[in-house]
């Protein structure tokens, strides 16, 4: 060093111009690699060590002062001016995983650590002690993409204990909307109490089965059968929470025969649970003497999303032959959000074109045991006929169409026994194009029709078929279409006074909001 400096005392000072007033900005791209990868050799062999973590009976690690000092929170507080336990040789940082410590201190040097669910509930809580706060936010992410129906409760109860506010959200929310397949984990009989009643309390909660939410009277039924498994997975401490578990399930919703049979359980008998029965049948039945906004909402479903009727798209346009002769819809009935009724059924009749197949007439099989015919048969069409199980609903339709509906296909909620989609169909032929709809939004199903009737060189063909559907469109859905029903439309065109009416179409008979078959001589 002497020599260098003596060399350097030989040379003359520069002589640089007074208008050179240039600066040179130099930047090593690799320096912070190179200085990562200095101090993880240095950590490795032990070079320049000045303090000693010990994080278990028997391991302990060699370490730097100022990089724990610089990655950690706990570490910066402890080995500052005010802690004596921090200007010691040797610190004990014990009560947590040693595996997990050791891949943190090593984090501290290198920047990398392996997050894998052997480690991350380990690794989650030492980040959480210590406050390394990336690595603490990168075990969040990891269990964020970790939720299904078997971990999202443990998760849930991660998030809360360790005060990770997005991910507490987005687990419980999982948890309301996946709520059947969670309530039979075992995961839920050990919930703490607290996390159980604000779970059951949230108007969030979702019940769905075979991949649709059941009628208003039936959802929480659930409900209420977890609760009883809760109860019953830990008699003894749990059965004085069973009145307020009760309180909070929607049972004034349910329907009567139903509370008559469940009051009867032993369970509701042998832990005050009669009470609560019977003031829910009395609210039911609009006779209760409690508070009224409290009865409201215990007697209300839950509003966990909005109920909506849209119309798909409108198939078959027509364009060829001579004009509609009829329109048929069901707009009526299918808009109003007051019914649960559905399409449980139909029956097709194949028309056999020069062209090909085509769906020549419907008849419609409703929930409320409505039959709708739409559409003219003929004695030689071709017939088929099919009618949907308990709790099944068409969920998806495929149509070929071009100018008429050639051909149908529809799915249903229910799986086959390769675990495919049950479909009925294809009926008709392979002419027009291919389309496929389903509905927007969450658990939609088919509950209604609409469209035309079309007579082309004395054959008859359905046009301008639109599918009505009934959704669910929950806050993080997208918010779907309403769509217009066009039969209604055209219908409203045809009886509005600024139409002018040819002598060849005389009125549409309608009645009670559906069209009966007209045909013109």
């Amino acid at each position: 060093m002497a020599a260098s400096s003596a060399a350097s005392a030989a040379v003359n000072k520069l002589n640089f111009s007074p208008d050179f007033t240039e600066v040179l900005h130099v930047h090593a791209k690799d320096s912070t690699h190179r200085l990562i990868k200095g101090l993880l050799v240095t950590y490795k062999s032990g070079k320049y060590c000045d303090v000693t973590l010990k994080i278990g009976e028997t391991q302990k690690l060699r370490a730097h002062r100022v990089v724990l000092a610089s990655f950690s929170r706990y570490f910066e507080a402890l080995l500052g001016d005010n802690w004596e336990e921090g200007k010691k040789d040797e610190i004990e940082v014990l009560g947590l995983d040693e595996d997990a410590v050791s891949d943190l201190i090593e984090f501290a040097y290198s920047g990398h650590v392996d997050i894998s669910k052997d480690n991350v509930q380990t690794l989650l809580e030492a980040a959480d002690y210590l406050g390394v706060e990336f690595v603490k936010k990168s075990c969040e992410d990891f269990l964020r993409n970790a939720i299904d129906d078997r971990t999202c409760l443990g998760i849930w109860q991660l998030a809360d204990l360790f005060s990770l506010e997005e991910l507490n959200e987005h687990a419980k929310r999982y948890a309301l909307r996946h709520f059947t397949g969670v309530c039979e984990k075992e995961e839920f009989l050990c919930l703490p109490y607290r996390l159980l009643t604000d779970l059951i309390a949230d108007e969030g909660l979702c019940v769905v089965i075979d991949e649709l939410i059941p009628f208003e009277d039936d959802r929480e039924k659930i409900v209420l059968q977890a609760v009883f498994r809760y109860i019953e997975h830990e008699l003894h401490s749990r059965k004085d929470h069973f009145p307020e578990l009760l309180s909070l399930v929607r049972i004034p919703t349910l329907s009567e025969s139903f509370l008559e049979e469940v009051a009867k359980y032993e369970l509701v008998q042998t832990c005050c649970g009669e009470e609560i029965f019977e003031r829910a049948r009395k609210v039911k039945a609009g006779i209760s003497k409690g508070s009224q906004s409290t009865d409201i909402r215990w007697a209300s479903p839950r509003k966990f999303a909005d109920y909506s009727a849209i119309w798909g798209r409108c198939f078959a346009i027509g364009g060829q032959g001579q004009p509609e002769t009829l329109y048929f819809t069901d707009k009526d009935t299918v808009e109003d959000m007051n019914n649960d009724v559905y399409v449980k059924g139909m029956k097709l009749w194949i028309h056999h074109w020069v062209r090909g197949p085509v769906v020549g007439a419907l008849k419609v099989y409703y929930s409320n045991n409505r039959e709708t015919k739409y559409g003219y048969s003929t004695n030689e069409a071709e017939i088929h006929e099919f009618h949907l199980e308990e709790n099944e609903k068409i969920v998806k339709i495929d149509v070929q169409a071009g100018w008429v509906v050639d051909q149908l296909t529809f799915y249903t909620n229910k799986k086959d026994a390769h675990g495919n989609r049950r479909k009925f169909g294809p009926y008709g032929g392979n002419g027009g194009g291919f389309y496929c709809e389903t509905p927007a939004g969450s658990y939609g199903f088919l509950a209604g029709v609409a469209g035309a009737h079309i007579n082309h060189q004395g054959q008859w063909s359905i046009t301008q078929l639109q599918f009505a559907w009934k959704t669910f469109v929950f806050p993080e859905d997208p918010l779907p279409p309403k769509g217009r029903c066009r039969a209604d439309d055209m219908l409203e065109d045809y009886y509005s006074d600024e139409m002018t009416l040819d002598d060849e179409y005389p009125d549409i008979p309608v009645y009670d909001g559906f069209l009966f078959d007209y045909y013109p001589d």
